[in-house]
């Protein structure tokens, strides 16, 4: 996994004012904090609001229009450490238009989190009851 400083350093971003994407190694997506809501439901999925400029938001189009529904990434959010995730969609982009600011464009990314089961929680079934009964 890509250190923070890493992309602290190569993106020219404060991380402690950033959600970071992260797509394998070298696919990185770096976005301002103030421009991000994020809502959790229940049911483990996530939607995250973005309020962007336009050259923002061609930014983000294109670093999640190569995913595929159901494929795994990672953000961190502020130094608080990666957290896996599944692609789930962005919404349309709509427009907000304002006299008071300049204009922005809104999109949500739909995400699920990822259930990340350590490796030390299973152990090999010692019995023939069920392979269930020794997940700890």
């Amino acid at each position: 996994m890509t250190s923070l400083s890493d992309v602290a350093r190569d993106n020219d971003v404060n991380l402690e004012d950033s959600v970071v994407f992260i797509k394998d190694n070298d696919d990185i997506l770096s976005v301002d904090i103030s421009s991000v809501g994020i809502k959790q439901r229940a049911d483990d999925t996530m939607g995250v609001r973005f309020s962007l400029s336009p050259k923002q938001t061609k930014e983000l189009e294109n670093f999640f229009k190569k995913f595929q529904n159901g494929e795994k990434f990672y953000f961190n959010i502020s130094q608080t450490g990666y957290r896996p995730v599944y692609y789930r969609g962005l919404s349309p982009i709509t427009k907000e238009v304002s006299p008071e600011y300049d204009s922005k464009f809104n999109v949500t990314l739909f995400m699920q989190k990822a259930i990340v089961v350590p490796d030390d929680s299973y152990f090999e079934p010692s019995c023939e009851c069920c392979e269930f009964c020794h997940i700890g």
